[in-house]
């Protein structure tokens, strides 16, 4: 995608983190946290950063001509086997472009290098989307509904 680079988080990176989350509209907000999500608290936020480490990584989207973050997709690995749970969001005026796509592609390279095979994801009843990106990783081998929001595991292709 032009104008758009994919790097690896390292742990502690909070500014992409929030760059983030104050790109995403009420509406993308509560679909990527699952409800009411005005501002990140500290615990989030440091939760958030810690990626770069013992089985939670995170890869950005970075605009080249801007140097903003515009989408992340992470992943935390379980520690019984060889299966992650991933949750990604891009900023309101990106979606739709192609980019969750990518984050996710790359999100997938990585976790395959680390011998992860499974992804799951939770994601809100009717976020479309969603269901579509994490669909497309891979053979779904799990689909449960409950209380409003769907899981989803797949196998990685």
């Amino acid at each position: 995608m032009d104008g758009i680079a994919i790097r690896q988080l390292h742990w502690g990176e909070r500014r992409p983190v929030l760059e983030v989350f104050e790109g995403l509209s009420e509406r993308s907000r509560s679909l990527r946290f699952l409800g009411s999500k005005p501002r990140l608290l500290e615990r989030d936020l440091v939760q958030l950063a810690d990626v770069g480490c013992c089985g939670r990584e995170a890869v950005a989207a970075i605009e080249r001509e801007t140097g903003r973050t515009v989408g992340i997709a992470r992943f935390v690995r379980d520690a019984d086997g060889p299966e992650a749970e991933i949750a990604f969001e891009v900023v309101d005026e990106w979606q739709g472009r192609g980019l969750g796509r990518q984050l996710v592609e790359s999100l997938k390279l990585l976790a395959r290098r680390q011998g992860i095979l499974r992804f799951r994801a939770l994601v809100a009843f009717g976020n479309r989307p969603a269901l579509a990106l994490v669909g497309g990783l891979g053979e779904e081998l799990v689909r449960r509904w409950e209380d409003g929001t769907v899981e989803v595991v797949v196998r990685l292709a």
